[in-house]
């Protein structure tokens, strides 16, 4: 498959380039909170308030590129770089299962409904590749809980991104 770079333009990679910055503040913001780190995995996700943006805004393709970007600096910048492995799992899988979710409801799923579901699956591409390093399937038993946090954190997410929707007017329509 040909990389289009007709779509390249100014506007899109500096969107990109604003959306990656965004999200690395926002993760590294999240990690000086220390309440949603109770429960292992447990993280509120601010920074995928910024994917969610870009899915709306420029579709899956563009919202997978600013994630992946995200994951990518981000473990790069907290020198965890096994991290990059897990969150990139969950993004790549968040992402085809919000893009499915797309295409069989258009209009039906709002931004707070794809950021509840992504979170669910989100969290279970991080199990999955803890369950493929620690070659263990029980690690499965823990995505109930994962689950419920996830629902709990993916509304919060989706209201913010909702929020912000509201406030900016999209790139595409200015």
């Amino acid at each position: 498959m040909a990389l289009r770079t007709d779509k390249w333009n100014a506007r899109y990679v500096t969107t990109a380039g604003l959306l990656v910055s965004c999200g690395l503040v926002l993760h590294y913001a999240e990690s000086l909170i220390p309440v949603f780190q109770v429960l292992p995995g447990g993280k509120l996700g601010l920074a995928n308030v910024v994917t969610l943006l870009a899915f709306s805004w420029y579709g899956a393709g563009f919202a997978l590129l600013v994630g992946l970007l995200r994951c990518l600096l981000s473990s790069l910048f907290s020198g965890a770089l096994t991290m990059m492995f897990y969150s990139g799992a969950g993004t790549i899988l968040s992402i085809v299962a919000m893009a499915c979710l797309k295409k069989l409801f258009p209009s039906k799923i709002s931004t707070v409904g794809r950021s509840m579901l992504g979170a669910f699956f989100f969290n279970a591409g991080q199990t999955a590749v803890c369950a493929l390093v620690l070659e263990n399937v029980y690690i499965f038993s823990y995505l109930p809980v994962l689950t419920i946090l996830a629902a709990t954190c993916g509304l919060l997410t989706g209201i913010a991104a909702k929020q912000i929707e509201s406030l900016i007017l999209s790139p595409r329509r200015q």
